[in-house]
């Protein structure tokens, strides 16, 4: 059973998801947050498999959540945030500072939960129609990547990390890092999500 933190600051919506993820059978709402004050200090209490979070909410919103897990000394949940369109333009930001993906309101009750079960298993949910959103607003540099580069750069895209990626393309892990450190560059991007992002505007993968 997956435990779950839900940090939603609208009484409808949080008591609405709850009720809905409680009834899955794969997923428990072992806490509940209105704010991100709040959500801090959950995670300082209890160890949670997921924390689902809202982006505005007040007091401190989910930047600032993100933000100040950065900085706490225990393990914390992986984040799947989940948002509307408005909050397109800070989505970014988000997962910059560590979110593992993001959903819509609007989502369905089975995709969420499928999102909920991946980002425990360590993978990225990045939802098609807000990554197409994003992408338009990003301006993608020319660059040329090769055969290798554009191998390793798949394998990111399926979240794998680099000793997975080793193992796959028969390398070791220092050739990796460096296929990883060249696509970073090239791509004129800082992390392998802002990597995987351009990629996919791109075309490369």
């Amino acid at each position: 059973m997956i435990s779950c933190l839900l940090v939603e600051d609208q009484t409808l919506v949080r008591l609405g998801l709850e009720s809905l993820l409680n009834l899955s059978g794969c997923i428990r709402v072992t806490g509940v947050a209105q704010n991100g004050i709040e959500a801090l200090e959950r995670i300082k209490e209890v160890q949670f498999d997921v924390m689902l979070l809202d982006m505005r909410m007040p007091e401190l919103d989910g930047l600032g959540v993100l933000s100040a897990m950065q900085k706490l000394p225990q393990p914390t949940p992986p984040v799947l945030i989940i948002t509307t369109f408005e909050d397109c333009d800070t989505l970014v930001n988000a997962v910059n500072l560590g979110a593992k993906g993001y959903v819509l309101k609007s989502i369905e009750l089975e995709d969420l939960i499928e999102a909920i079960k991946q980002v425990v298993a360590g993978q990225q949910v990045l939802q098609k129609a807000l990554t197409d959103y994003l992408l338009k607003k990003q301006l993608v540099p020319q660059m040329v990547l090769t055969t290798k580069e554009l191998q390793v750069l798949k394998c990111l895209t399926l979240g794998m990390p680099n000793k997975e990626i080793a193992i796959t393309l028969n390398n070791s892990d220092g050739t990796i890092r460096n296929h990883v450190s060249q696509i970073l560059a090239k791509l004129d991007v800082n992390d392998r999500t802002q990597a995987v992002l351009k990629a996919f505007d791109k075309g490369l993968v």
